[in-house]
């Protein structure tokens, strides 16, 4: 399958390139960049690749899938070009900025007979895929609270500057809301709170909101009685765990967040036999009343969700990498977060 991309930043060579190539199943035709800004490029790409002047000479070109990896306020205008061009379309996170961007996207797939869906990459995270299948199991009894931890000591960067599409919650928050509303579909409500700690850590007061955007999140997402936590903040010393599963006859705990992207910025690539592997401090441990039970982490890389994508398009699986309903679920909570509005649901299918 050709693909192309629209963008060629470190998001296109960290963690779109390395992927594509191991898979196997793609043949790169080039890419479209704005400006004439060059990068230094850490992932050593094993294809010649072409530049197009344009974005237009390339979607005319004979790409099949087009990869949007732009920032985000132009997933939009680029994935709409790329769906009336009649190509099938990945999009980085966030999907779009607004629901109404996204559900149109969707109408315009569907009526030109192309595949669309975001590049949710963390759901082959091996935290979160050691967690998906402890909580499958019997023995933990029922699942009353989970918490999804991410944190982080930067104490930089206090005085960054952007709008409500700037801040953590559509630049993070994206990706771990989308691992819970992939295991449990559309909340019934969310709780959320947001701030800028470091601006007002550092004496510069608080936040005004129309000029610095948060970079604190607590979102408490509500499913009938259970109650699942993401958290993030930037300013934690020692890190929490990066799950908790309290269950009626166990509790789970998981350190440490996949190390793909740890490995990534680091320059190890695939080719490392050790590449995205938990340290000895990432192992998860189940606590039943009278035992410890370590559990191996599972490991899947980015790879899987360009093979699954590729299987969806020609048929060989039934169902996308991220679902029509979870993507505009995900997208209609950050944007009621980003909006400071009160959450309803949108009552989608899962």
């Amino acid at each position: 399958m050709k693909i192309g991309f629209i963008g060629y930043g470190k998001s296109t060579n960290r963690y779109h390139m390395p992927f594509v190539e191991d898979s196997g199943q793609y043949e790169i035709v080039g890419f479209y960049t704005r400006g004439s800004k060059s990068f230094d490029m850490p992932y050593q790409t094993n294809t010649d690749l072409t530049r197009f002047p344009d974005v237009e000479q390339l979607l005319n070109s004979d790409a099949e899938v087009i990869s949007v990896t732009t920032p985000p306020e132009y997933h939009y205008e680029y994935t709409k070009k790329s769906i009336l061009a009649g190509k099938h379309v990945i999009v980085e996170k966030p999907f779009c900025n607004t629901l109404a961007e996204v559900e149109d996207l969707y109408r315009l797939a569907e009526a030109h007979n192309v595949k669309i869906t975001p590049y949710q990459n963390r759901r082959y995270d091996s935290d979160f895929l050691t967690i998906k299948n402890i909580l499958q199991r019997q023995d933990i009894g029922k699942v009353m609270e989970i918490e999804s931890n991410h944190t982080h000591y930067r104490p930089d960067g206090a005085d960054n500057r952007g709008n409500q599409y700037d801040g953590s919650v559509l630049g993070h928050a994206v990706h771990f809301i989308d691992q819970i509303v992939s295991l449990y579909g559309e909340p019934d409500s969310i709780i959320y709170d947001v701030c800028n700690q470091k601006n007002f850590y550092i004496g510069e007061g608080l936040m005004h909101s129309d000029t610095v955007p948060e970079d604190y999140y607590d979102i408490k997402l509500i499913y009938g009685n259970l109650r699942i936590r993401v958290r993030h903040s930037q300013l934690i010393v020692k890190h929490p765990p990066r799950w908790i599963i309290n269950a009626t006859e166990a509790t789970v705990e998981k350190y440490e967040i996949d190390q793909q992207e740890r490995d990534l910025k680091q320059g190890i690539f695939l080719d490392s036999p050790t590449f995205g592997h938990d340290t000895a401090e990432g192992l998860c441990k189940i606590y039943y009343k009278d035992r410890v039970e370590e559990v191996p982490a599972e490991y899947l890389h980015y790879t899987q969700f360009y093979n699954d994508f590729k299987d969806w398009v020609e048929g060989k699986r039934p169902n996308p990498p991220v679902e029509k309903s979870e993507a505009l679920a995900v997208i209609h909570i950050l944007e009621t977060i980003a909006n400071k509005a009160e959450y309803v649901p949108l009552k989608l299918q899962k």
